[in-house]
């Protein structure tokens, strides 16, 4: 599956979704997407620093991962919004915000379900550098 179509399922999938971004396990935002019906509250630069500390987080995590087990996601609860970082293969985050008035397992399996099947194969792509 292509990081684009993943993106726009997930974001479909929920209507109280706002923001969905796919990251590598650098930080580095391979594809996202804005509910069209939301104002943001961050702008890019902030959001991509609160995804530089998710990855970040995530890879500690990690390391205790033998003793706790495989982490199936994170969900952060702020004022005015909620937001789930979940793995969708070993090599890429799902980081996705959505309203307080969301319920949170019905966003998670929302997330789930879009996520390929074969989590194996993972997202298929072609990495570009920045010019």
């Amino acid at each position: 599956m292509d990081p684009k179509s993943l993106v726009d399922r997930i974001l479909h999938s929920n209507k109280h979704i706002r923001f969905v971004a796919i990251c590598n396990m650098d930080g580095k935002i391979i594809s996202s997407a804005n509910n069209k019906n939301v104002t943001n509250l961050l702008s890019l630069e902030e959001t991509q620093k609160t995804l530089q500390r998710a990855v970040s987080s995530w890879k500690s995590r990690e390391e205790l991962s033998d003793k706790t087990g495989e982490g199936e996601y994170v969900l952060a609860v702020y004022k005015k919004l909620k937001r789930i970082t979940m793995p969708i293969d070993s090599k890429h985050l799902a980081y996705v915000t959505f309203n307080t008035d969301g319920g949170n397992q019905e966003v998670i399996e929302a997330i789930r379900f879009a996520r390929p099947v074969d989590a194996a194969h993972g997202l298929s792509y072609e990495e570009t550098s920045a010019p």
